[in-house]
């Protein structure tokens, strides 16, 4: 079955940006549409590249990116986010074409651990948009005996709520993670996420924070500023059938991994099934096309 009989994705992408449009366009769309992919297109409106939430959060000085902001702005973000344009952090986006066949979007996004695919049309133009949370709301709801011990990441990345913003995201991006649960004293208490990263940029007291204090004002926000007081949680010993499910209903991404006492020790994401999930001993993942599902279960025990 072809991508687009399957229906599966944005149709059309939730950000489209032009090449020359500025960052902070960018920056507003994501935060405005509530995700973590844009899709760049050139002046005939072919797709010219694609830009992360984790290419914005690098450059606004939790990665390399800043060092345009340092070397071209002297550190003046609130400008530079006005001047430097889209495709300056662009990379060359993963494609897939409509009547291509839809398994092959599974081994994309399965065996190489693509996050984001654009979909374009025979004439190079993006109609839509196959991300992580598109796949994993294709798994059955069935009990896989698979646990979330087993693919969960840990150790837990985590940080202390009144810790600065700039080390919040320099975590995130030399880690490559997109949530930092915040604790206290052994006790979860909140999570940051990029999409909430983005989301503090893109507002208008930030930008009016950049212009008056600068940019290493903004980055002292604490962190319990931004991130979510309530936080969703899986037990370690849970099937990963139970775990998506979880997540799917509550439109999240991640969950925080407690263990038996109730203690965080871990991160349990959309990534790490993907990723991970294929290539445990004695797990099979197929499609059932014609349901339109995946289905995963392990088929031996070691």
């Amino acid at each position: 079955m072809q991508v687009c009989e399957i229906g599966i994705g944005r149709y059309p992408p939730a950000v489209i940006a032009n090449v020359n449009d500025t960052v902070l366009r960018v920056l507003r769309g994501l935060s405005d549409a509530w995700v973590r992919h844009a899709v760049l297109v050139d002046d005939e409106g072919k797709l010219a590249g694609m830009i992360s939430a984790r290419d914005v959060v690098s450059f606004l000085g939790g990665g390399a990116r800043f060092r345009i902001v340092e070397e071209e702005y002297e550190k003046d973000l609130y400008k530079a986010l006005r001047s430097v344009r889209a495709h300056e952090l662009s990379y060359v986006a993963p494609r897939i074409r409509c009547e291509d066949e839809f398994s092959r979007v599974i081994e994309i996004m399965l065996e190489k651990g693509v996050g984001a695919l654009t979909v374009i049309d025979s004439n190079s133009r993006p109609i839509g948009v196959i991300s992580e949370r598109h796949i994993m709301a294709l798994f059955a709801d069935v009990r896989t005996n698979v646990y979330v011990r087993e693919v969960m990441s840990s150790p837990l990345l985590s940080m202390r709520p009144e810790e600065p913003l700039i080390r919040g995201m320099r975590l995130m991006i030399s880690r490559h993670i997109r949530r930092v649960p915040l604790i206290e004293e052994g006790k979860l208490c909140g999570i940051l996420t990029i999409k909430d990263v983005v989301a503090f940029f893109s507002s208008v007291s930030t930008q009016r924070r950049l212009r008056e204090e600068g940019t290493e004002g903004v980055w002292l926000t604490p962190l319990s500023f931004l991130g979510a007081k309530r936080v969703a949680t899986v037990s370690v010993d849970e099937d990963i059938g139970h775990a998506i499910r979880i997540m799917r209903d509550l439109g999240v991404g991640s969950l925080v991994v407690v263990d038996r006492e109730g203690w965080p020790i871990g991160m349990f994401t959309e990534r790490d099934v993907i990723t991970k999930l294929p290539k445990l001993e004695g797990v099979e993942v197929f499609v059932d096309e014609i349901e339109r599902r995946i289905v995963a279960e392990r088929v031996y025990f070691r």
